[in-house]
């Protein structure tokens, strides 16, 4: 029996308007880090969460998703500055889904929403990490600093794929490099 494929991230080249936006996004959490005495993701995360704001229908007020947004994209540059993982744009097709067309123009909205390291088969899904940390908070009992260094150590093979504790981390575990020498 098959099952129908419910997401499909298709690759794609990163137009100018998501790379500005990407930029922004990590100026601005920088700025919030050396303005509130923010220093953990996890300081990030309750930062966030504090100033959610939702309007009469229950969306997201602008502001509310353009730091979702802002989190999603300074938690993957702090990522990708610690691993060989790099930004891969895509663009999102949902099937079998009710809502799938809010569903799209959500995701469709958070550029960087996906790391990769093709060489090593590796994904990591940083959108779904940072929306499960802010929005399903009870469901996510490890604070976002030790996921990072979790997937940092799963990059670099120190770790298995079992032992980081989300789902959002996808692929092939590889042997660590150190044995090599200099």
């Amino acid at each position: 029996m098959t099952t129908a494929q419910l997401l499909n991230l298709t690759p794609r080249a990163f137009n100018r308007r998501e790379k500005t936006i990407l930029r922004q996004d990590v100026k601005r959490f920088q700025k919030i880090g050396r303005d509130h005495g923010v220093s953990t993701f996890e300081d990030y995360a309750y930062f966030v969460i504090d100033r959610i704001k939702r309007d009469e229908s229950g969306k997201l007020t602008d502001k509310s998703f353009a730091l979702f947004r802002g989190l999603t994209g300074y938690f993957g540059e702090e990522l990708m500055n610690e691993t060989t993982l790099a930004r891969l744009a895509t663009d999102l097709t949902v099937t079998e889904d009710p809502d799938a067309e809010a569903v799209e123009q959500y995701w469709s909205a958070v550029p960087g929403r996906l790391l990769v390291d093709r060489f090593a088969g590796q994904t990591v899904m940083i959108a779904d990490i940072i929306y499960t940390r802010v929005f399903v908070a009870d469901r996510f009992p490890m604070p976002l600093d030790e996921i990072f260094d979790q997937i940092i150590d799963w990059n670099q093979g120190y770790l298995i794929r079992d032992e980081v504790e989300t789902p959002w981390v996808i692929g092939n575990d590889i042997e660590p490099e150190d044995y090599l020498a200099a």
